[in-house]
């Protein structure tokens, strides 16, 4: 049985390679050419290194005008709007796991897809997406939109370890094993507020209390997010966090935590992986990707998806994706849009 999988030259994808050669898989690697860069051009070199001692066919899949398009020219879109999203999602759910290995495909023939990440799939009539056994490593809060052929085509090898156990696996076979963490976004080399001022331009505007009283002035409402506390060059007795943007009227609004906490979210762009009758259910949910699963309950309300926190979370933030959980699995997600 064949099975393509996505290679950085990293620890993770490299034991995932080995564990399905191992179990008998005919497999390939594919190293997906996101960004031209020095780092990409050490990645592939690395990756080689890897194939060649696993001793599989390696091939190099240039998908750079896509990710430029599809996800940092979304990315940079969505900031415009005053929204903080999630390139990693959608990167999972329009790249990696559909047009990236689509073109491994057209190389190697048919084939299943496997990735480095820790999460497990559980296969059946329906597919089930299952957080994996590492807690600190779980990734699946960034599979929440893959699609049910998707999962169906795809295996996490992973999932059943830890990250310790992964890095013994990798010095016993002579696999790379240490390797600097991924960063949160591969783009971005250096400072996020550097990265936005490159491509936004500078547009003054007021910053407001809760009271609607001006305390300040910003160089962009697109800057800030919610939830921010650093950098916002207001003076108070107490800390203030964004609590609000409006990029159209271009102001900042600054309140306490207290008043930076949130019951509400409505979602859209949901994706489902368990099936969901439309009526109210209880569940956890996470609000961004290192956040605490907190108890919800998702319901629908006069046409709208809404999520109801049992207890007010902080820094809800329109942009980001809330994923679903029902006991170990990924019941769905969706993104947020609006908090109150």
């Amino acid at each position: 049985m064949k099975v393509i999988v996505g290679m950085s030259g990293g620890v993770d994808s490299s034991v995932a390679a080995y564990l399905l050669k191992e179990k008998g898989f005919e497999v390939f690697g594919a190293f997906f050419d996101m960004l031209k860069t020095e780092k990409a051009e050490r990645e592939f070199e690395e990756a080689k290194k890897v194939a060649e001692i696993l001793k599989i066919p390696l091939k190099r899949i240039d998908v750079s005008e896509e990710f430029r398009k599809e996800i940092i020219g979304d990315f940079l879109n969505a900031y415009k709007k005053g929204f903080t999203p999630n390139p990693c999602v959608l990167c999972n759910q329009k790249i990696k796991f559909s047009l990236a290995f689509e073109k491994a495909e057209e190389i190697f023939g048919k084939s299943f897809f496997a990735t480095g990440h820790y999460a497990q799939i559980e296969k059946g009539e329906r597919m089930r997406l299952k957080k994996g056994v590492d807690k600190r490593k779980g990734q699946s809060y960034m599979l929440w939109k893959l699609s049910q052929e998707e999962l169906r085509r795809t295996f996490f090898p992973l999932g059943e370890y830890k990250k310790e156990e992964i890095f013994c696996i990798a010095e016993e076979t002579g696999l790379p094993a240490f390797r600097k963490e991924s960063q949160d976004i591969c783009f971005v080399n250096g400072k996020l507020s550097e990265f936005l001022r490159k491509h936004f331009p500078v547009n003054y505007g007021d910053i407001l209390n809760t009271k609607g009283e001006v305390i300040g002035r910003h160089k962009g409402a697109y800057f800030y997010t919610i939830g921010q506390r650093s950098g916002l060059g207001v003076s108070f007795r107490e800390p203030l966090y964004v609590v609000k943007t409006d990029v159209k009227a271009n102001t900042v609004i600054l309140g306490t935590r207290e008043e930076c906490m949130f019951s509400t979210a409505e979602i859209t762009d949901t994706n489902f992986i368990e099936e969901w009758d439309g009526k109210p259910a209880e569940l956890t949910c996470k609000v961004r990707y290192k956040s605490k699963e907190t108890p919800c309950i998702l319901k629908r309300e006069n046409g709208k998806i809404v999520v109801h926190f049992k207890e007010k979370i902080f820094a809800v933030t329109p942009g980001q994706s809330l994923v679903l959980y029902r006991g170990g699995y990924v019941f769905g997600g969706g993104i947020i849009i609006k908090s109150e």
